[in-house]
C-alpha cells in the first residue's frame, strides 16, 4: 500500500465517522427496526439462511462487504446467500480459524474485529484493537489471532478462547501483512518503511516479543510461505523483485528479477513453485513462475489487464488469477505454465477461493457486486451470487 492508499484509509477512516455521527440521533431507533425486519424481509424473497447446520458437514464462503459493513454466507451447497451479518465498519479483511467454528472480520475503516460464529452467523462483540486494521493471520493450533494495524503501526495479539485482546506489538512503519510458520512458533510482518527499504518483522508467538528487522526490497506489498516454512518470499513492488527470506536465520538471500510491480504471489501445495503477478505495459498483467529449488525466475505467462491477486487450487493443478479492468479470470496450467482461455466473471474481481475438494473457485467482483462460482473442472462460471455492495473479502468454512 503506497502513500495514496493511505491517504485514502485514512480519509475514509474519517468519512465514516463523520457520516454515522451525523445520523446518531436519529439512527439508532431506525436501525433496531431495520434489523427486526431484515429476516422477514429477506426470507420472503426466497433468501435461506446459508451456513446454519443442516447437515454432519458443509462448506460455506463468507464475503466481506466493504460498503455495507456485512459478511455475507454464501452455501456451497445452493449457492445461495445468506442473511447479512453486521460486522463493523468496512469488513475487508477476513480469516477464519482451522476448525472452521470462527470467522474474524478486520473493520479496517474502524480500530475493531469482530468474531461471528460459524454455527449460528451471528457476529460476536467487536474486539478493539488499533487503528486501520489491515491483515489478520491466526495460528495453525487456532489459539491466538494476530492483527496488523497500518494506521498504528502495530500488531494486536487476540486470544480465540476469550475473543480479548492483548498488548500491542510495536512493528516499523506501515505493516500491511503477516504470516505465520506451520509449526506456529514465528508470525512474520510485512511492513512498507516510508521512503526506505521494507522489513519482515519475526514475532516469538510464545513471547510475543519482537525480532530484528529482515531488510527486503523498497515497496514491498506481498509476500508467501512455502509449506514447509522454510522459505518465506516478499514481493517487492517497487523494487522489481522478490526477496526470499530463511526463516531458520531470519535472514534475506539474493532478490529474484521478476519484472515491473510485483503485486501479489502464490506458492503450490508441493512448495515447489512461487507465481508471482507483475504489471505490463498498457497495464497487462503476467505471472511469473520462480523455482523454490533455485529460486529462478521462469519466463512470464500473459493474463488479463490489472490482476489483482492469484491463488492456487488445493491440488496444485491450476492457478487463478483475477483480472479487475478485463473481468475475466485467466486460469493458469502448473504443470506446463501456461494460460487457458480467459473466463468472464462480473465487474472488477479482486479475489477468489476455493471449496476444500477444489472443486469450485469462488470469485469476488467488486464492481458488479457479485460472486461467481466457477467449476475448476471445466472452467465455466455458474450464475453470479449477489452479496452485498462492494464485496471485496472472501474465506470459505468447511465445518
Amino acid at each position: 500500500m503506497g502513500p495514496v492508499a493511505h491517504q485514502s484509509l485514512q480519509a475514509g477512516l474519517r468519512l465514516r465517522r463523520r457520516r454515522r455521527a451525523g445520523n446518531a440521533t436519529a439512527g439508532v431507533a431506525a436501525v433496531a427496526v431495520i434489523a427486526a425486519a431484515i429476516p422477514a424481509v429477506i426470507g420472503g424473497l426466497g433468501h435461506n439462511p446459508a451456513g446454519l447446520r443442516t447437515g454432519p458437514r458443509e462448506v460455506v464462503v463468507y464475503i466481506g462487504s466493504d460498503h455495507e459493513d456485512t459478511v455475507t454466507p454464501i452455501s456451497a451447497a445452493t449457492n445461495i446467500a445468506g442473511l447479512p451479518i453486521r460486522a463493523g465498519l468496512g469488513p475487508r479483511r477476513l480469516a477464519i480459524t482451522p476448525d472452521g467454528k470462527t470467522v474474524y472480520a478486520a473493520d479496517v475503516d474502524w480500530h475493531t474485529v469482530t468474531p461471528i460464529s460459524t454455527a449460528t452467523n451471528r457476529a460476536g462483540k467487536p474486539i478493539t484493537v488499533g487503528k486501520g486494521p489491515f491483515a489478520i493471520a491466526i495460528t495453525p493450533d487456532g489459539r491466538t489471532v494476530y492483527v496488523v494495524n497500518v494506521i498504528s503501526n502495530t500488531v494486536t495479539p487476540i486470544s480465540a478462547a476469550t475473543n480479548t485482546p492483548g498488548q500491542a506489538i510495536k512493528t516499523g512503519q506501515r505493516p500491511v501483512a503477516i504470516d505465520i510458520t506451520p509449526d506456529g512458533k514465528t508470525a512474520y510482518v510485512l511492513d512498507q518503511n516510508d521512503g526506505m527499504r521494507g522489513s519482515v518483522l519475526p514475532i516469538t508467538t510464545a513471547t510475543n516479543t519482537r525480532g530484528k528487522p529482515i531488510r527486503v526490497g523498497n515497496g514491498p506489498s506481498a509476500m508467501a510461505m512455502t509449506p514447509d516454512g522454510r522459505t518465506l518470499y516478499v514481493a517487492n513492488g517497487s523494487a522489481d523483485t522478490v526477496t526470499p527470506v530463511s526463516t531458520a536465520t531470519n535472514t534475506a538471500e539474493k532478490p529474484v528479477k521478476v519484472g515491473p510491480g510485483p503485486s501479489a504471489i502464490a506458492i503450490t501445495p508441493n512448495g515447489k513453485t512461487a507465481y508471482v503477478v507483475i504489471q505490463g505495459p498498457g497495464r497487462r498483467s503476467s505471472v511469473v513462475p520462480i523455482t523454490t529449488a533455485t529460486n529462478t525466475a521462469g519466463k512470464p505467462i500473459s493474463v488479463g489487464a490489472v490482476a489483482e491477486a492469484i491463488a492456487i487450487t488445493p491440488d496444485g493443478t491450476t492457478a487463478y488469477v483475477p483480472n479487475s479492468q478485463s473481468s475475466t479470470v485467466t486460469p493458469i496450467s502448473t504443470v506446463t505454465n501456461t494460460a487457458g482461455a480467459p473466463i468472464k466473471v462480473g465487474t472488477g474481481p479482486v479475489a477468489v477461493a476455493f471449496t476444500p475438494d477444489g472443486t469450485t473457485a469462488y470469485v469476488v467482483s467488486l464492481g458488479a457486486d457479485t460472486v461467481t462460482p466457477i467449476s475448476t473442472a471445466t472452467n465455466t462460471p455458474g450464475k453470479p451470487i449477489r452479496a452485498g455492495i462492494r464485496p471485496y473479502a472472501i474465506v470459505v468454512a468447511y465445518r
